[in-house]
């Protein structure tokens, strides 16, 4: 399926507990050394894990460091979020992949994205642990 990268590059890669866990038993530390949390996005006190290139909004267009040549770089094992996209995302109908979802798939979608989360968030510390440990990995 082609792919015009429109959401790897315009929307805030959200990271799920999921997908840490799973990166984190494949041993994948260069996808888990790209990974941040963040307090403030998108509102004070409801953040999450994310890839960096949500950090600075100066850098908006920076896209995935994942996404080359519009063709993703871990698409066997990307995260749950990219997965959705962007079927489960109204932003992206300009993308020629866009099926407009039903509000069933949305809500699911969206269910599934917060419980998530919020299992990242109880699990804090084991994620940044991984996470850690990631970035004292030596390539």
């Amino acid at each position: 399926m082609y792919c015009c990268g429109n959401c790897c590059r315009e929307r805030a890669i959200d990271i799920a507990f999921s997908d840490i866990l799973r990166w984190s038993d494949e041993k994948r530390w260069d996808i888990l050394r790209e990974i941040y949390y963040i307090d403030n996005y998108p509102y004070k006190g409801r953040g999450g894990f994310y890839i960096e290139k949500s950090i600075n909004k100066k850098d908006i267009e920076r896209p995935c460091p994942f996404l080359m040549n519009n063709k993703c770089l871990i698409h066997s094992t990307k995260p749950g979020g990219c997965k959705d996209a962007p079927h489960a995302y109204t932003e992206f109908k300009e993308c020629p992949s866009f099926n407009k979802p039903n509000d069933d798939v949305i809500n699911s979608t969206v269910k599934k994205q917060t419980q998530d989360t919020l299992a990242a968030k109880r699990n804090f510390n084991i994620v940044m642990n991984i996470l850690m440990g990631a970035r004292n990995w030596q390539q």
